[in-house]
């Protein structure tokens, strides 16, 4: 006998998917510096130098001098002259006592006291140096006051555009359940 079958066939839908992807876009702008400088200061501060030149010693040994050295010049020549008259007494006055020596003693004193000369000198003495120079070189004081720098910096958030991807779904297959029967069919009730 022949059994009539009942045959089932059953399909699953199929999908596709057409995608595209997404994608960023990122600018970063660029930072703004601003930047200042203070200038540095540099201070000078600066002595006058002093130059002294002493030429009294060069006017004196020209004979050209000041009254007040002259006469201390006269005054001193007079102290030594007076010396030395007081110290050629005292030994004419032992030539005078020696009287046993048979010798013209007085007029011989007389004779060179008559020719004597006293030199008084009124200039001073001549030399290569006679003018002193003094150089006192200035002092130099020097402060450095370094500038300041500042920074300003500006930035910027980056610029970030997201295109987001797209998705297309589309059916290939519909599902589907097909039912089929084979064989002889039974109009029976059992």
């Amino acid at each position: 006998m022949n059994i009539p079958r009942i045959q089932i066939q059953q399909g699953y839908s199929k999908i596709g998917l057409e995608t595209t992807r997404g994608h960023y876009s990122i600018e970063q702008p660029r930072p703004e510096l601003n930047m200042k400088q203070e200038p540095g200061r540099l201070e000078i501060n600066t002595e006058k130098s002093k130059l002294e030149i002493d030429s009294r010693k060069a006017w004196s040994a020209l004979g050209v001098s000041r009254i007040a050295e002259m006469n201390d010049r006269i005054a001193q020549s007079a102290l030594r002259i007076s010396y030395q008259n007081i110290g050629n007494i005292a030994s004419d006055g032992d030539r005078m006592m020696q009287i046993q020596h048979k010798e013209r003693a007085f007029g011989e004193i007389a004779r060179d006291k008559v020719f004597r000369e006293y030199p008084i000198e009124i200039c001073g003495e001549p030399g290569f140096d006679n003018v002193d120079i003094t150089y006192t070189p200035s002092k130099i004081h020097m402060n450095y006051v370094p500038g300041s720098v500042t920074f300003d910096v500006k930035t910027s958030k980056p610029v970030v555009d997201y295109y987001p991807g797209k998705v297309n779904p589309y059916l290939i297959q519909k599902n589907f359940i097909s039912i089929s029967v084979t064989g002889q069919s039974m109009d029976a009730v059992i």
